[in-house]
């Protein structure tokens, strides 16, 4: 009877979480869908995303954008983890904790309001633009970045290795370049899926930040709700692909960093 009731337990889970995605998924490749079950199959809501230049316009900019966040935290992550991960002492360790907390705990909506407040004036008046949403993606997903970096520092002996480079006449670029983020890099390459996920879905900064040469595939996604169910469901169904494949991707690089560091002990 226990086992019974953990079985049905999770199968009620599994649907709770597959059933809304799966909705438009199925609907994405219906020619209608009224009844009990869609009826058709039809790949034209994908080709639609392409081919009308609204819709490809907003994938553009949503890769663009995913894209340039993730860079952009790259750029600043790797230096602020190797540093903090070489500040040993209390106050480092206070301020590791505080670098990955206090990020995930503001509102997506108070990013959003600060950033219109304060680039929407001259001379930084960037709200609407491209690079402005490419900012805002950065820094939701900065935590997200910054502490699976830190993680793959920890579980390296980054001051041995370091020293070692040093001996053999390497400068602190090269020894970054050549040495540390290689010996990081599916930290970083977990912390971009999770930027790039996390960009490519996002919706509420986005609408506060972007104007109308910014429009992403979500708020593409919110106008098509209201105009064609059937494209809204391609376009959901796409986000959910790459969600899937974020996932797949971050599960294999978690599971190769968690052997590499169970190795080297």
């Amino acid at each position: 009877m226990r086992r019974l009731l953990q079985h049905i337990i999770f199968v009620f889970l599994v649907l709770f979480i597959l059933v809304p995605l799966l909705m438009p998924v199925i609907f994405s490749f219906s020619e209608f869908w009224q009844g009990i079950l869609p009826q058709g199959f039809t790949l034209r809501w994908y080709e639609a995303i392409i081919r009308r230049p609204r819709n490809y316009s907003a994938l553009m900019v949503s890769l663009t954008v995913a894209f340039g966040a993730v860079v952009l935290d790259a750029l600043i992550a790797i230096p602020a983890a190797y540093a903090l991960n070489r500040l040993d002492t209390r106050g480092g360790r206070w301020l590791r904790n505080v670098s990955m907390i206090l990020p995930l705990i503001f509102p997506p909506v108070i990013v959003g309001t600060a950033l219109v407040q304060a680039f929407s004036r001259p001379p930084l008046a960037l709200t609407g633009s491209v690079f402005m949403v490419i900012v805002a993606h950065a820094l939701i997903g900065f935590p997200f970045m910054f502490r699976n970096t830190l993680a793959s520092f920890q579980t390296i002996d980054e001051r041995t290795l370091s020293e070692a480079a040093a001996s053999l006449g390497a400068n602190l670029w090269q020894r970054l370049r050549y040495v540390i983020v290689p010996n990081v890099l599916p930290g970083v390459m977990v912390g971009a899926l999770l930027v790039f996920a996390i960009s490519i879905g996002e919706f509420e900064v986005t609408s506060m930040v972007a104007g109308f040469t910014a429009q992403t595939l979500p708020l593409q996604l919110f106008q098509q709700i209201r105009n064609d169910m059937r494209i809204a469901s391609a376009i959901s169904a796409f986000l959910v692909y790459v969600s899937v494949l974020t996932f797949l991707a971050m599960t294999f690089l978690g599971g190769k960093m968690y052997g590499d560091a169970r190795d080297r002990r």
